[in-house]
């Protein structure tokens, strides 16, 4: 069978790879290092490269091509993988098998300042915001409504730590002083006016499309658990069949009026004041975080998008069940009421029928910090208590 390549060895990436097991044929993980969840996975082969960025991540996926032989399916689960190879697109398309959509398209996608702009351009349904290039504009703040959060433009600062994800505000003067700082590194920032609703009213669509922008499947879902709360990732999450319509609307639109060839997502939010759904924002040419939950739910959208890239009439896939309910991690815990009865857990790294990731991540990435906190509970402990303690086990 004609294999497939995942860059990178997120979590994302693990949930791809679980995905794309279910078609049986060879898969090929992309990653700088051994030391990963990911890599202890059963249903892949690791390659290690340099780096993920620039010509380092090129090159070395031009060397896999030629190594594989078989023009095999690429996908990326990362920002900075897909800049670089929509970048570079022609020297690896004789090689790979690989949707996206077009260079410019992809660049207005992933930086949030340009896609505001185009949002309110082609009258999608944003949150009123404004854009800040320079410390000249920071005045533009004053036109908002508090509370208001603020969002470096460009992805690939967030994911090397120069800066937040976002920032939640709630006076115009913090406003300020937050956006000044953040302009110092960011250069470009969009400040939103919050939509008013709960981490529970964050939705968001996954899809696949071919490369005639036909849609291959939808996935509505909605998150449960943010960390950290408001402006995090998805901690937890479930499917949203209730919004399907609402959801696919949007998202149909999106995807028509931008020509989306791949694979991609939209976030939404619920305002809870008038009950109308905003666009957060997209993801571009890529998985997203929570990818896995429409696997587990039965849309199988890596495999789906295997299948087309290839030409071939979609497989009848394993079926799955809306009561699943997706955790990144067991350290996350869902606030009492929010499960529908007999809901199942699945947790992002461990699973039987692949348990070595989950073991690796928790009892090697996560058991230093287990044990700090434990070691932080017994110092909180008397000291009488202890001697007690210590005198009865002793005598």
């Amino acid at each position: 069978m004609v294999p497939v390549v995942v860059v990178n060895s997120s979590l994302n990436a693990l949930g791809v790879i679980r995905s794309l097991a279910q078609g049986h044929m060879p898969i090929y993980m992309v990653t700088t290092t051994r030391l990963c969840p990911a890599a202890w996975s059963r249903f892949c082969r690791v390659v290690c490269f340099s780096s993920l960025n620039g010509r380092a991540l090129i090159d070395g996926l031009k060397r896999l091509g030629h190594s594989i032989g078989q023009r095999p399916v690429l996908i990326l689960t990362g920002d900075a993988e897909v800049e670089t190879v929509s970048a570079f697109r022609e020297e690896l398309e004789p090689l790979f098998r690989i949707s996206l959509p077009s260079k410019e398209m992809v660049t207005l996608l992933a930086d949030k300042t340009l896609f505001q702009k185009y949002a309110e351009r082609e009258q999608f349904p944003v949150p009123r915001s404004i854009v800040i290039t320079n410390s000249a504009e920071l005045q533009l703040i004053a036109g908002l409504t508090p509370p208001l959060v603020i969002k470096p433009g460009d992805k690939t600062l967030v994911l090397s730590g120069q800066v937040e994800r976002a920032v939640r505000v709630n006076t115009l003067d913090r406003a300020h002083s937050e956006a000044a700082r953040m302009l110092v590194l960011a250069k470009r920032l969009v400040v939103q006016e919050w939509v008013d609703g709960a981490d529970t009213q964050i939705y968001f669509t996954l899809f696949a499309c071919d490369s005639n922008s036909n849609v291959l499947t939808m996935f509505p879902g909605r998150k449960l658990v943010c960390d950290p709360p408001a402006v995090g990732s998805t901690a937890v999450c479930v499917a949203a069949p209730e919004q399907a319509g609402a959801l696919g609307a949007l998202t149909r639109q999106f995807i028509a009026r931008v020509g989306y060839k791949g694979i991609g997502s939209l976030e939404f939010k619920l305002d809870r004041r008038d009950g109308r759904f905003f666009i957060i924002e997209p993801t571009v040419g890529r998985t997203d975080w929570q990818e896995e939950i429409a696997t587990l739910c039965g849309a199988n959208i890596p495999l789906m998008t295997y299948w087309s890239e290839l030409g071939q009439q979609m497989q009848e896939l394993a079926r799955g069940t809306e009561d699943v309910v997706w955790r990144s991690s067991i350290e996350h815990r869902v606030p009492p009421g929010l499960l529908a009865p007999r809901s199942r857990m699945l947790d992002g790294y461990f699973r039987l029928a692949d348990p070595l990731p989950g073991i690796y991540y928790y009892g090697i990435e996560k058991f230093p910090d287990f044990a700090c906190r434990r070691t932080k509970q017994l110092a909180r402990i008397p000291v009488r208590a202890m001697a007690a303690a210590v005198q009865f086990f002793t005598i």
